[in-house]
């Protein structure tokens, strides 16, 4: 709505447009006189008409400057015998010694009786005044004129009641960064906060228990704090999911040559319960311009937020956060909420497993279990239980129970299926197939028994029952996918594989996209086709090629982005082609996650192997829960790898790892020339993609 604004407030005081939509405030303004606005906003707070602008109108209410009117003459100054007009008291002081005074009607020089006026004066010396503009005299002195033995009993009772409060309360301010209302109960006292919004509480002091709550999840995170009454700010945000940021805003006279220099940030995510000091705008905007002193040249304050973003929750802007500055470990307890907000559906539940198990196992196991009691039917995940028990070194306590398990339900499919699941090698292949035999139409041991076949030798008989599997359950033999391609260029069907990774390649995105343009460059180098990198030149929603080029080093590809030649994956990547020793170095500036996020099962087995066969427990330490075996098959692995002697029959090997084992293995000296020529042929053909361990074989030094 447009108003008139004759005395130009609007220029002076930006913040007036909050009130413009306000009655009694617009009309004040279209008045010209700053002294009626003021005292509208005045009123406005006492009577608490707009709630949601508490805090603008107790910030504007405590700077009269900005309502001040040019002087009209000079105010009656002295006094006789201590009776008479003088300034008294001060408020609102600047740097230059500027405030405002009280011209009142005086005895004893100082006590006023009767106040005429507010003014903003500098002392000159006694009772000397320099005199610049009229303020506003405020409500409580315009209540004094009317009544002053009343307005002191007000002002002290106020005074009393308030500091009795303000002693006794405090507030807190509640974050909800998930995309459902949350229920909130603190004490006595209970509230629901909307989809990524706030809310306010002001509570007793002392110590408070409390939870947030959904109707469907249940309890998502809980309060248990110490409150203190002070002049900080009190923030509970639910779970750590609201991405919170506390801004320090610059303003200077001169613009500064370079950008950086308007300030500073710092986000909050994954953490839940905080305090703030000194912050002058709470979840409001700043204004783009401040006025300073004739002495300042810099002025800076701070602002209190939550970052949104249109179509995005706040937990999610806060994980994209998280994990683009290595701070996903943060980010668990928002991830789990989230995930049991939304029914522990499969995606949101993987990240928040995904996250976990970057922590530590343990706390890995904790989630799958909380989860396995939600789902007890998932055989899925009680299979990554079972890993992670098995790399924390539970796997013979676990093959004892589930034995018993399956003898005690010998017609449940699944129980006997767990059981053999836990089996390797030729036997674990004999039990797959005698369970096919007693359940064929059980999907889990029909999958299982296809990638056994596969990896011990078998590909027509894997072939044949992948077709079965395809009628049986297609959803069970797209996680066959990558033993698939395998497959058909095992058996001479690169043209076929090729056009499985086509159509893969247009049916996904992000890792998923890249890790699928990367094969399809592979098969379609070894078919001769005319543009095998045609998915290596762009990737959808990659603005800066960062994803793209880290997968065009894998292929070696130069990257699109120059810039992106310094990514250490990129680097990684390209030394792994060609330098061992190297690669290994620079594997110490990798973390964990970033580990798991780009490198590949080929990748990951020539690192492992190299590191084994010399012996760098460091980058074993790194790379050992991310390689995809039973703990008992990766030491197998790496004595295999060392030239000891081992039966590779005992042990389940992806054709991947396979194939960089016998190239690793090729590397020691104390094995005959011959047994090392052998190796590199088996390892050649065994890396059926002809991939980065094809390329090692030609490159690696020895």
């Amino acid at each position: 709505m447009s108003i008139s604004d004759p005395a130009n407030l609007f220029q002076r005081v930006p913040e007036l447009r909050t009130f413009s939509d306000d009655p009694k405030i617009s009309r004040a303004i279209e008045s010209g006189d700053p002294f009626k606005v003021y005292r509208s906003l005045v009123l406005a707070r006492l009577f608490r008409r707009l709630p949601q602008h508490k805090n603008l109108l107790k910030e504007l209410t405590n700077e009269r400057r900005l309502f001040a009117k040019p002087l009209k003459g000079t105010p009656s100054l002295g006094t006789i015998n201590s009776v008479g007009f003088s300034f008294v008291g001060e408020s609102e002081r600047d740097t230059d010694g500027s405030h405002i005074a009280l011209h009142a009607f005086v005895i004893l020089f100082g006590i006023p009786l009767v106040p005429m006026g507010s003014y903003v004066v500098l002392s000159t010396g006694d009772r000397q005044w320099q005199i610049y503009a009229r303020a506003p005299l405020g409500i409580m002195g315009w209540l004094y004129t009317r009544g002053l033995a009343l307005a002191l009993v007000i002002m002290v009772l106020s005074g009393a009641a308030h500091s009795y409060h303000e002693a006794s309360n405090q507030d807190l301010t509640i974050l909800n960064g998930f995309d459902v209302p949350v229920k909130v109960k603190i004490g006595d006292q209970t509230l629901t906060v909307a989809a990524m919004d706030r809310a306010t509480l002001t509570l007793p002091v002392g110590h408070l228990l409390g939870e947030a709550s959904a109707d469907k999840a249940g309890v998502i995170d809980t309060y248990d704090q110490s409150l203190e009454s002070n002049d900080r700010h009190n923030v509970w945000n639910i779970a750590g999911a609201a991405p919170l940021v506390a801004n320090t805003i610059i303003y200077r006279k001169v613009k500064p040559a370079t950008p950086d220099q308007g300030g500073s940030q710092i986000v909050y995510c994954g953490k839940r319960l905080l305090e703030f000091s000194d912050i002058q705008y709470l979840f409001t905007e700043p204004p783009q311009t401040l006025s300073m002193s004739k002495h300042q040249d810099t002025l800076s304050v701070k602002q209190l937020t939550v970052i949104t973003q249109a179509g995005t929750p706040g937990v999610m802007s806060c994980l994209n956060y998280a994990f683009s500055h290595g701070q996903e470990k943060d980010m668990l307890p928002a991830l789990e909420a989230n995930a049991a907000l939304k029914g522990w559906e499969s995606r949101s539940t993987e990240i928040a497993l995904y996250v976990a198990n970057s922590i530590s196992h343990a706390e890995a196991l904790r989630l799958n279990r909380k989860i396995l009691k939600l789902h007890p039917e998932d055989v899925m995940l009680e299979r990554s239980i079972q890993d992670l028990r098995d790399d924390i070194g539970e796997y013979e306590t676990m093959l004892k129970e589930y034995a018993q398990r399956a003898s005690q339900h010998a017609d449940s499919s699944s129980e006997q299926y767990l059981y053999a699941s836990l089996l390797s090698g030729i036997e674990g292949l004999q039990a797959m197939q005698d369970l096919a035999q007693k359940f064929p139409k059980d999907a889990n041991i029909l999958r299982s028994l296809i990638w056994r076949k596969y990896i011990h030798g078998d590909s027509r008989g894997a072939a044949q029952d992948l077709l079965q599997l395809h009628t049986l359950s297609p959803e069970n033999a797209s996680r066959l996918f990558d033993t698939e391609i395998r497959l058909l260029l095992a058996q001479q069907r690169a043209g076929e594989a090729l056009t499985l990774l086509d159509a893969a390649v247009n049916n996904s995105k992000g890792t998923e996209r890249a890790a699928r343009a990367l094969e399809f460059s592979e098969v379609a180098r070894q078919i001769g086709s005319s543009d095998p990198d045609k998915y290596l030149r762009s990737m959808p929603e990659d603005d800066d090629n960062k994803l793209l080029d880290i997968y065009r080093a894998k292929a070696g590809l130069s990257p699109n982005n120059v810039a992106n030649r310094e990514l250490p994956a990129v680097k990684l990547s390209q030394s792994l082609r060609s330098s061992p020793q190297q690669t290994l170095d620079l594997m110490k500036r990798f973390s964990t996650i970033q580990v798991r996020a780009h490198l590949g099962t080929d990748q990951l087995a020539l690192l492992y192997g190299e590191a084994s066969r010399i012996n760098d427990q460091a980058t074993k330490d790194k790379l050992q829960a991310l390689m995809p075996m039973h703990k008992a098959d990766l030491s197998v692995f790496e004595q295999f790898v060392r030239g000891e002697k081992v039966n590779l029959n005992e042990v389940d090997f992806e054709t991947d790892v396979l194939a960089a084992a016998y190239f690793i293995r090729s590397r020691n000296p104390q094995l005959s020339s011959q047994e090392r020529q052998n190796l590199r042929q088996l390892a050649a053909k065994t890396d059926v993609l002809q991939g980065i361990v094809s390329t090692a074989i030609k490159q690696w030094q020895s």
